[in-house]
């Protein structure tokens, strides 16, 4: 699910980045002409990449792929992310029933109507998925007013098509680059029964966080949608987007996750009970679905170079 912030990215793929968007806002079919090339040739012109894809799918395997199953694992992982960007430029000139005609199925609606009925808000925590704006077009027809939570992006293109977007589904922007004023935003939307939705699988700059088990390694993870569960009492759902076989999306909303007690002992670093339920959450769809998962770079704690993997 997108549209909140793009996964991270190096500098040269992150200027990549801004022309695929430019190329797919101009172009949708010159973009979908160029997709073979891009997940054949990125792989084979970034070491960055092949290095990146390597040790992530160590982590999520277990074990590390043989040369071949690596080339296909990088390939198709390049293909999703360029899947995101074409997405995300296309998405901001369609209307929410184009894109909720998009959305072959939500799973969980029946449990998430249950739950929203107690009128205690909800904490939507997402994570680097598919086509989040075909799942915000979903859930734009279940809610009344949904918050979404984002760093501003330094891509003008990526960040104009996401502004577009929001605008045509209503969606209230809560930038975290704000601080305190958004925190305080969010805390009112979910005291007056509004939904928050969150990143959940990686923290931005200044974001407090914490190291969590996360299949064959460790992540760190954002500590804000705990912390804002247990200020306001709201449960934390996770929610992902994935794609299909036949290029339709399917919104994946799982079981809720009650705020846990703060540990008593202020020096007790150990992850929460919340927080490693969020985690849990998303190495099962990432098991599942391990080619989505858009990142592009080193994410576990045993492959960082800044010192404390």
């Amino acid at each position: 699910m997108k549209g909140h912030e793009a996964a991270p990215v190096s500098p040269p793929m992150t200027s990549l980045l801004g022309t695929f968007f430019r190329l797919a806002a101009w172009s949708p079919g010159m973009a979908a002409i160029l997709r073979p090339i891009a997940r054949l040739a990125v792989p084979l012109v970034s070491t960055a990449v092949r290095d990146a894809t390597r040790k992530n799918s160590t982590r999520v395997f277990g074990r590390r792929l043989s040369r071949t199953e690596h080339r296909a694992y990088a390939r198709e992982v390049v293909n999703s992310f360029y899947n995101f960007v074409v997405d995300v430029a296309g998405a901001s000139n369609r209307s929410p029933e184009q894109l909720r005609s998009l959305v072959a199925h939500v799973d969980g609606l029946e449990a998430f109507r249950a739950n929203r009925g107690a009128g205690r808000g909800a904490i939507l925590v997402t994570a680097h998925f598919g086509s989040f704006e075909c799942g915000l077009a979903a859930l734009a027809r279940e809610e009344r007013r949904i918050s979404v939570v984002f760093r501003r992006d330094a891509d003008p293109a990526f960040e104009a098509s996401r502004a577009r977007l929001h605008r045509a589904l209503g969606i209230v922007e809560a930038p975290i680059d704000d601080g305190l004023d958004t925190w305080l935003s969010l805390r009112d939307a979910l005291l007056h029964n509004e939904v928050v939705v969150m990143q959940g699988d990686r923290a931005a700059p200044g974001q407090r966080t914490q190291t969590v088990p996360f299949l064959f390694g460790q992540l760190r993870l954002p500590t804000g949608p705990v912390r804002l569960a247990r200020l306001t009492g709201s449960p934390i759902i996770p929610v992902f987007t994935v794609r299909q076989p036949d290029g339709r999306h399917r919104v994946l909303l799982l079981p809720a996750i009650e705020p846990d007690t703060p540990p008593t002992d202020a020096g007790d670093r150990a992850p929460s009970a919340s927080l490693r339920a969020i985690a849990n959450s998303i190495a099962s769809v990432v098991s599942r679905y391990p080619h989505q998962w858009l990142v592009l770079e080193p994410v576990f704690v045993e492959d960082l170079d800044d010192g404390r993997g």
